[in-house]
């Protein structure tokens, strides 16, 4: 054969191999399992290629935030949406478990059965004591006794911010008495009481901004001013005692419950980051 004929034969043996990619292609691209990026107008996602119902996933918006599909948020949306895919992905999994999904009384369970699994995964793996203590020694502050403390809370008004260091300066030097707490427009807050508090009270009392502050705060100490909506709040504490930590032989089954249900979680959260992972997930445009 000369060489025209040669040259014919491979262009027609190329054009043949890109033919066949192409078909091969469109058959792996159309194949059942394999993502699309398109979802019925019905459905909010698909979820190996299980539809989640546009009506289902509103009535669940209406259930938890008493909102429609329109006055929704943007977290609510996505929040509800990914509880929605969560559930159907445990449900998928208990089917793949042999059990039946065919009442939502039943996908209720499956969900439940796929989350025990976990948490009995966790209870029969029991931790050795050297995890134990570590553990403990991680979270001495959730064992330790109550303490107290007592302070008092001054408050200047927003506008004020501009001179709320200087007034803390003067708190520190002069003390509370009535002309510094007057020089500066200082009032003191009504949110703690005279005596001494248990700390869950303070915590409470204060909020977790003022809290955060107080338990770091030695007797005597003045804070830093810290500003929130109502004024420029000052701490002042008179007498602060921090909670003594309980013996770990003390608190040791209670230890070990901890252990046991933050490792039961630890395994439901990478149980549901494997289901994910493998899942063919679709969302709805508008709705990624």
């Amino acid at each position: 054969m000369g060489r025209p004929g040669a040259r014919r034969s491979l262009l027609l043996c190329g054009a043949g191999a890109i033919v066949g990619l192409i078909i091969a292609g469109f058959g792996l691209f159309t194949a059942d399992g394999t993502r699309t990026s398109i979802v019925p107008a019905e459905d909010v996602a698909l979820v190996n290629q299980v539809p989640i119902l546009m009506s289902d996933y509103a009535a669940q918006l209406r259930a938890l935030y008493d909102v429609s599909l329109s006055q929704a948020t943007m977290r609510q949306k996505r929040q509800v949406l990914d509880d929605m895919i969560r559930e159907e992905l445990y449900v998928q999994r208990g089917v793949e478990l042999g059990m039946q999904a065919d009442t939502i009384e039943v996908r209720q369970a499956l969900v439940g059965a796929v989350e025990a699994q976990a948490a009995a995964d966790a209870t029969m793996a029991v931790p050795d004591e050297s995890a134990l203590h570590a553990y403990y020694e991680k979270n001495r502050a959730r064992y330790a006794d109550e303490g107290q403390m007592a302070l008092d809370d001054y408050v200047q008004p927003v506008s004020a911010a501009g001179r709320a260091a200087a007034a803390a300066a003067d708190l520190r030097l002069s003390g509370t008495a009535p002309a510094v707490l007057a020089r500066h427009g200082l009032r003191r807050s009504a949110i703690m009481t005279d005596g001494e508090e248990f700390i869950f009270a303070a915590r409470l009392h204060l909020g977790e901004r003022l809290f955060a502050v107080a338990s770091r705060m030695k007797d005597g100490e003045v804070s830093e001013p810290v500003p929130l909506p109502d004024g420029i709040h000052i701490l002042v504490m008179r007498h602060h005692i921090a909670p003594p930590p309980r013996p770990f032989a003390v608190v040791r089954d209670r230890v070990l419950q901890d252990f046991v249900t933050d490792q039961a979680k630890t395994l439901t959260a990478g149980n549901e980051r494997f289901l994910r992972k493998r899942a063919d997930i679709s969302l709805q445009k508008g709705y990624e």
